[in-house]
C-alpha cells in the first residue's frame, strides 16, 4: 500500500524569466535565465562550456540568455524523445526548475511512467518514486539520468542537433520554477504577507502526496 502524505505548501514567485528558488538534488542551486544577469550577481565564476556565472549574496546562479545554448522549448522535446525512447509509456511532463547541478546548468523534468519504482536518496532517507526524473543539459543538450537527491546523474542520451525543428532554437517558454499552489482556505483569497499564521492553515486547501510505491521491487536505482 502507499503511504499517503497530506501537506500544505506555500507558492513560490511567477515571473516570465526562470525565477530563483529552492534547488534539488545534491550541491545544486536554483539558476535563473536573465537577459542580463550583472544586475543580480556579486561575484562571478567560469562555468560549464564557457558559460560565465553570476553568483547572488544567496548563492543562487544567473546566467545570461545570450550564452545558453539549448532554449526551453529544444530542451522539453529533447526530455519527450529521451522519454519516448527510454520508456514504453510515460504522461504528465511537467517542468521542475533549472539549476546548476552537478557541474552543469539543467532543466528539471519530471514524468508519470506506469510501472515504474526508481530508488531515490536524498538527504538522510531513501524512497521509492513512480516518476522519471529527466535533466537535460543547457549547454550541450545531452540527457542526464537522475543521481544524488534527484540531481543530475551520469549522461544516458546524447544531443542529435538533426532530430528536432530548427525552430525551437531560441525559443522560450513560459516556464515557472518550482512551481507550487497557494495556501488558502477554500473560498478565501490568499494572504501573501511571507508568513503562514495558525488561522490561515486552518480548513486550508491541501494536496495528497504519495510517498513510496505500490511497486513490490524497486526497478531503477539512481
Amino acid at each position: 500500500m502507499r503511504a499517503r502524505l497530506s501537506f500544505l505548501i506555500a507558492a513560490m514567485l511567477v515571473s516570465t524569466t526562470l525565477a530563483p528558488g529552492l534547488a534539488e538534488g545534491c550541491g545544486g542551486v536554483t539558476a535563473t535565465i536573465a537577459d542580463d544577469p550583472r544586475s543580480f550577481g556579486v561575484r562571478t565564476a567560469a562555468g560549464p562550456q564557457g558559460v560565465t556565472l553570476h553568483y547572488d549574496r544567496a548563492g543562487n546562479v544567473y546566467v545570461a540568455a545570450s550564452e545558453i545554448k539549448i532554449s526551453s522549448a529544444l530542451a522539453e522535446a529533447i526530455a519527450k524523445r529521451y522519454l519516448d525512447r527510454r520508456y514504453r509509456g510515460w504522461s504528465h511532463l511537467e517542468f521542475e526548475g533549472f539549476t546548476y547541478d552537478h557541474g552543469d546548468l539543467v532543466y528539471m523534468y519530471h514524468a508519470h511512467v506506469p510501472n515504474l519504482a526508481a530508488s531515490v536518496h536524498v538527504g538522510p532517507l531513501n524512497f521509492a518514486t513512480e516518476h522519471a526524473h529527466v535533466h537535460v543539459s543547457a549547454t550541450t543538450g545531452d540527457v542526464y539520468g537522475f543521481g544524488c537527491g534527484l540531481g543530475s546523474g551520469i549522461v544516458e542520451m546524447a544531443f542529435e542537433p538533426t532530430a528536432y525543428p530548427a525552430e525551437l532554437e531560441g525559443k522560450r517558454l513560459p516556464y515557472i520554477q518550482f512551481d507550487t499552489p497557494f495556501v488558502a482556505s477554500e473560498g478565501q483569497p490568499p494572504r501573501i504577507d511571507g508568513r503562514i499564521d495558525p488561522e490561515e492553515w486552518k480548513d486550508a486547501g491541501h494536496e495528497v502526496i504519495h510517498v513510496g510505491t505500490a511497486q513490490k521491487s524497486v526497478t531503477e536505482y539512481g
